[in-house]
């Protein structure tokens, strides 16, 4: 059995960075007392693993892990638990109880949403005013940065969705991005596409990971819910 976990990662901590995250996580679980499943050997750990590492920088309104549980686990003590063992910065946001041959977080992610606020100023509604000019492209050329490499590739195919809003004094733009391992599209790519359409400097911006999809019937199925 596994259990899978949501939870935030608040504004605060969104320059901690994964490795960290990891060991906030393990603590929390083991602080918990709750029945998870270690591995073996001279410094076990929980069989614990994460949908998709957050970028430093970035804050997170539906992040989510797995961990391997025990028989006699059930959600009802993770939700009595879990919340006062993670840190104030990381609080839960529900829990799901799966057998062990529900798949994997990492391997059905398919998009994730984001939204990325910045102050309304020329440069930033001019974007918001190129977002259809950039969607109409057929074909749109970018350097993107893997591990071991940097190429140009064709990122349209990768863009789920684009749109901008203004709210108060900042202009938002929500998008929703090809995340799996090997194809996935930077949110920061994707804005700075933008901003060379509208022929402008990039802004500053606070980006937050919304949520993460994966995909039943060729439609977006949020992960926690798939």
């Amino acid at each position: 059995m596994r259990m899978i976990v949501a939870f935030k990662k608040t504004s605060q901590v969104r320059h901690i960075g994964h490795l960290d995250m990891q060991r906030a996580i393990q603590r929390a679980l083991r602080r918990s007392g709750l029945p998870i499943r270690y591995s073996n050997g001279f410094n076990p750990h929980a069989l614990l693993s994460f949908a998709s590492p957050l970028a430093v920088g970035v804050a997170g309104d539906e992040e989510l892990f797995e961990v391997g549980v025990e028989p006699d686990a059930t959600e009802e003590m993770f939700r009595r638990e879990l919340p006062g063992a993670l840190p104030a910065s990381l609080p839960m946001v529900n829990v799901r109880l799966v057998e062990d041959d529900h798949p994997k977080l990492m391997a059905a992610l398919m998009t994730a949403s984001y939204e990325a606020r910045m102050d309304r100023c020329e440069a930033s509604e001019a974007m918001a005013a190129n977002v259809n000019a950039l969607l109409a492209r057929t074909e749109i050329q970018a350097v993107r940065k893997t591990k071991s490499t940097e190429k140009l590739c064709d990122i349209r195919p990768m863009i789920h969705e684009l749109r901008a809003e203004a709210q108060g004094d900042e202009t938002v733009f929500y998008l929703r991005v090809d995340a799996m391992e090997q194809k996935a599209l930077k949110a920061d790519l994707l804005l700075k596409t933008l901003a060379e359409q509208a022929g402008v400097e990039l802004p500053d911006y606070q980006l937050k990971r919304l949520k993460l999809w994966g995909e039943k019937d060729r439609l977006p199925v949020g992960l926690m819910e798939l």
